[in-house]
């Protein structure tokens, strides 16, 4: 079958193969989506049965046609590790780069980077060395379709010019930083900035995951999209805290490992999405704050849902989409071309997307993305508690240079205060540190800062 040309590949185990799905929009426009299905047995049969011919003896000796055998078929679709067919790291339907700064634009299978593009829209050419002036002019273009949304500063604008950027990049780096818009109050615009960079990257406004009463049952439907090999992910409707393990793997790792639902089998492949989330008055907790970017819209207005756009970028860019692809792969390839100068300091676990995105953008004038994160991380309720406690401590105990273990905390902390002193005890909260009174080595240094 590899020998004549038939188009399987290997992924997460399996055999699978590329598709081209039809489907409707919202306006009756006919949609090509294209995705990633198993090989199962019946298409298996039918392959073999295309490429080669297959006889059996009947009861008088004679040849006649059958079937691939089930056995045949059952034999090769268990032989995990010996299938010649190429891996698949994921399909694409938008031109992209390669690690080595070329345009990957023809259709079909790319061998250097392991993605399948199918039904790449028309593009106009981009200059094999495009210039600055070349990268500034895309960046107008890009920004044109941003000119109505109330960006609360120059940072969050980056963001969204990092969602853009990002999605049609995706197949380059390693991980992508998560991107959040949040805002005051509804309908501000930030479902409609994540259909913005979903319409360039993938032809179609974006689908939604739901937020789930239980966080659980969120991070199953999380791990059903990264299974259905959704090229974008969007959490919608996160109001208030957002905190997540999955959420940490999936923007983070370059190899996933997911159960799915009902099965205690581990599926691991390689990481290709793009996870978006918004919420009113989202904050980003815990470890989830150094892997996100934030966009923070307000419209300084009660009803921000009664504004009227004088433009329609979604369809602005449906009517041409290939043209805003053109303008992020010029902007990635100019700064290549020009020797990626003015490189910033790599971003720990995502020196790529650091590299390819944030650099370029910064490069043209544009303020840093990253810098949200420490906007965000200030903001993070879980560290401010955390410094509060601290805080606590250093007013009780009037410490002097010196250090504390987390047993002489606690004893100073049941002691009897003196009658001339208010009666209090001071607080210390409880983990896996402090658990072994005797033995623990946790310690606390008068005057840090941080937990």
């Amino acid at each position: 079958m590899h020998a004549a040309g038939v188009e399987f590949y290997q992924r997460a185990g399996s055999l699978v193969r590329c598709c081209v799905a039809s489907a409707r929009a919202s306006n009756g426009k006919l949609l090509r989506v294209p995705g990633i299905m198993p090989v199962t047995p019946p298409a298996l049969g039918r392959a073999l049965g295309q490429v080669a011919s297959w006889e059996k003896l009947n009861h008088r000796g004679k040849p006649i046609a059958i079937d691939p055998p089930n056995e045949v078929v059952q034999q090769i679709a268990a032989m995990i590790g010996e299938w010649p067919f190429p891996p698949l790291a994921g399909v694409i339907g938008t031109p992209t780069l390669r690690p080595d700064g070329t345009l990957l634009a023809t259709k079909g299978y790319d061998p250097t980077t392991g993605l399948a593009l199918l039904v790449p829209p028309p593009m106009p050419a981009i200059p094999p060395e495009p210039s600055k002036a070349d990268a500034l002019e895309a960046l107008r273009a890009l920004g044109y379709l941003l000119a109505e949304f109330p960006f609360a500063d120059c940072a969050s604008r980056s963001v969204e010019l990092s969602m853009l950027m990002t999605t049609v990049l995706r197949g380059l780096p390693p991980a992508v930083p998560l991107h959040v818009a949040t805002s005051p109050t509804s309908g501000t615009g930030k479902s409609y900035l994540t259909d913005v960079s979903s319409a360039v990257a993938t032809g179609e406004r974006c689908p939604v995951v739901a937020v789930a009463p239980n966080p659980e049952e969120t991070e199953k439907r999380l791990i059903g999209a990264v299974l259905a090999d959704y090229p974008i992910i969007a959490l919608d409707n996160c109001n208030g805290e957002l905190a997540s393990d999955f959420l940490c793997q999936a923007s983070e790792r370059p190899i996933l490992q997911v159960r799915p639902l009902g099965s205690s089998a581990i599926v691991r492949f390689s990481n290709t999405v793009t996870i978006f989330a918004n919420g009113n008055n989202l904050v980003v907790v815990a470890d989830l704050v150094r892997r996100t970017l934030v966009c923070q819209l307000d419209a300084n207005m009660e009803n921000p849902e009664k504004r009227i756009f004088r433009t329609d970028p979604v369809g602005i860019v449906l009517a041409d989409r290939g043209r805003y692809i053109a303008a992020i792969l010029t902007i990635a390839r100019a700064y290549i071309a020009a020797g990626n100068p003015d490189l910033l300091p790599p971003l720990p676990s995502y020196q790529g997307w650091s590299d390819l995105v944030r650099s370029p953008l910064v490069w043209l004038g544009c303020s840093d993305p990253a810098a949200t994160i420490s906007t965000a991380r200030a903001e993070d309720p879980q560290r401010l508690a955390r410094a509060a406690v601290f805080g606590a401590w250093a007013d009780e105990i009037d410490l002097a240079p010196q250090t504390f273990r987390t047993a002489e905390l606690i004893e100073l902390a049941e002691e009897t205060n003196s009658v001339d002193r208010r009666k209090r005890r001071v607080s210390t909260p409880r983990c896996s540190m402090s658990q072994k009174r005797d033995t623990t080595g946790a310690s606390i240094r008068s005057g840090s800062g941080n937990g």
